[in-house]
């Protein structure tokens, strides 16, 4: 079955089939039905990329069968229509993994929209691990072409983006690495006074406290592969040692006068311009060029927000195998990541998430489990959704925030009406519908 299929199920007849139609229009092949039994017969044998189900069915709350349902269909994406006294049956939903509900009468756009997404998530080669953005789709490409060499390769790109998890993805598919370890060095990390004691080991004996003989990391690395991280930290007489090892693949350990051999990878990274470090003297040319045989530049999650969503769920599917609880998250909670900056990239990501799942109602993610509030935009009040002094109704609550994250995807992309819906994950045409219902001018946001 493909991703790309729905399992609708909806007893009334008119919404079933605008429902029904609206999705075709998208290219969703809908498999629509208006009985639980009927539902039940489809779930046990189909795969399915997402389902939305009316709460109150004739024979029975699809809450209720929801919430019995194994975890590994529970898992899907999950919408349920819900009409006011049966709110409370939908919030239970969300607590039992469900994504989002939304109380009839609804705008369906909106959950075309939402649907969409998950679809587009759930169609992502199931091979792909570093991300499903264009950018990082082509950064795996290479990685796995390069694991089968043994070319040396210099990681580029901002602290958290993930160059290490890059490193490993490389060591892991090298055919050689079963013989060897993963040696990651933080070069920032260590001493300069113990510098050639770590990375090329010592004898017993070799100086005040060397009680033992040590392993350096050169060696502990033969077959397999050492990780320089932030290579550009090396101070300048580690650089030319470094250097000779690279060249002879060969060194001394300390108070030893034995040459030791060690073959390994070399991956290297930095979050500096290394060139410009190595134009300005700092670093040393004939190490660069050893070093960056192969350069990858991994681009910061602001860069590629189709990542978003995917590490998202990845790091929650973690967090879950962790902590052995069963987290659901919001429609809403994830409009909120979407349109953070991530200054921190993928590492600032999984410590807000990891925050909001401590902040949590019973695991379930909502934009009041977010450790810090949305920022307002041009001085407007912020919109409480915490406790129970929200003077408004939710949907006027959701209007106004989408309102205000529309007016900063604008501000961001500077007017340009394409870039701001590919930053909310619309089309030009929605971004239009939502600006002209909310009230959102390009000229009142600053664009």
């Amino acid at each position: 079955m493909s991703s790309r299929t729905l399992l609708l199920i909806e007893d009334d007849l008119i919404l079933g089939e605008s429902l029904v139609q609206r999705f075709e229009i998208e290219g969703v092949q809908v498999n629509w039905v208006r009985r639980l039994a009927e539902a039940q017969a489809l779930i046990e044998h189909r795969l399915w990329g997402a389902v939305v189900s009316d709460v109150r069915l004739p024979d029975g709350l699809a809450t209720h069968w929801f919430a019995q349902l194994p975890a590994a269909q529970r898992q899907l994406p999950w919408y349920f229509l819900t009409g006011y006294g049966s709110v409370n049956d939908a919030v239970s939903a969300l607590h039992a993994g469900a994504r989002e509900y939304l109380t009839k009468p609804f705008d369906i756009e909106k959950l075309v929209e939402m649907v969409l997404g998950s679809l587009a998530s759930t169609t992502r080669p199931t091979q792909a691990v570093l991300g499903i953005s264009p950018a990082m789709r082509q950064v795996e490409e290479v990685a796995r072409k390069l694991a089968k060499q043994k070319t040396s390769v210099l990681l580029m790109g901002e602290s958290g983006v993930g160059k290490e998890v890059v490193a490993q993805l490389i060591h892991g598919l090298d055919p050689r690495s079963k013989k060897g370890e993963f040696i990651p060095v933080n070069c920032a990390a260590v001493p300069d006074s113990m510098m050639e004691a770590e990375f090329f080991g010592y004898e017993k004996g070799a100086f005040t406290g060397a009680h033992r003989t040590h392993k350096g990391f050169v060696e502990r690395a033969h077959g397999g592969t050492l990780f320089l991280d932030e290579v550009g930290d090396l101070p300048a007489h580690m650089q030319a040692k470094f250097l000779r090892v690279l060249q002879e693949r060969s060194f001394f350990r300390l108070g030893s006068e034995k040459t030791t051999h060690s073959d390994f990878r070399i991956i290297a990274a930095t979050n500096r311009d290394l060139y410009a470090d190595m134009l300005a003297g700092t670093f040393r040319e004939d190490l660069f060029y050893r070093l960056a045989v192969i350069r990858i530049e991994i681009p910061p999650l602001r860069d590629r927000p189709e990542d978003i969503r995917w590490l998202t769920e990845l790091i929650l599917q973690q967090i879950t195998a962790e902590q052995g609880i069963p987290i659901a998250m919001s429609e809403m909670f994830m409009r909120d990541l979407m349109g953070r900056n991530w200054r921190g990239n993928v590492r600032e990501l999984r410590a807000f998430l990891e925050q909001a799942v401590v902040l949590s109602n019973e695991g379930v993610l909502d934009v009041s489990a977010s450790p810090q509030a949305v920022e307002p935009e041009h001085g407007e009040p912020e919109v409480s959704v915490v406790g129970h002094e929200v003077p408004t109704s939710l949907q006027t609550m959701v209007e106004e925030v989408e309102r205000r994250h529309i007016r900063a995807m604008l501000l961001r992309s500077q007017g340009n009406m394409g870039s701001a819906a590919a930053l909310l994950g619309i089309s030009r045409k929605t971004l239009w519908e939502k600006m002209r219902k909310l009230g959102v001018s390009k000229e009142e946001a600053g664009a």
